[in-house]
């Protein structure tokens, strides 16, 4: 699922989407969704959620939490896609 703008170019690999028969699909406008997504978050019926998070950081490195999203990538290459900030 493509949720909202994200960057005006995107690489995905299509081949192994389509191998996989994975369906993609997108989403801009969602507003009203939030007590949905937050009833199946806690129902436990989604698997593996907790690798949506790539990176957790204090609170004091709240500015370069930002700056690393906005990158996209860490220092090793890694995608960076959620980013807890807090404690944990």
């Amino acid at each position: 699922m493509l949720i909202g703008m994200g960057s005006r170019n995107v690489l995905l690999p299509l081949s192994t989407a389509a191998l996989r028969e994975v369906d993609i699909h997108g989403s801009f406008r969602y507003a009203n969704t939030y007590p949905t997504a937050i009833g199946l978050l806690s129902s436990g019926k989604l698997e593996n959620v907790e690798k949506l998070i790539s990176h957790r950081m204090p609170l004091e490195d709240t500015a370069n939490a930002f700056n690393l999203l906005s990158r996209g990538k860490d220092e090793s290459g890694n995608m960076v896609l959620k980013i807890i900030v807090g404690s944990s």
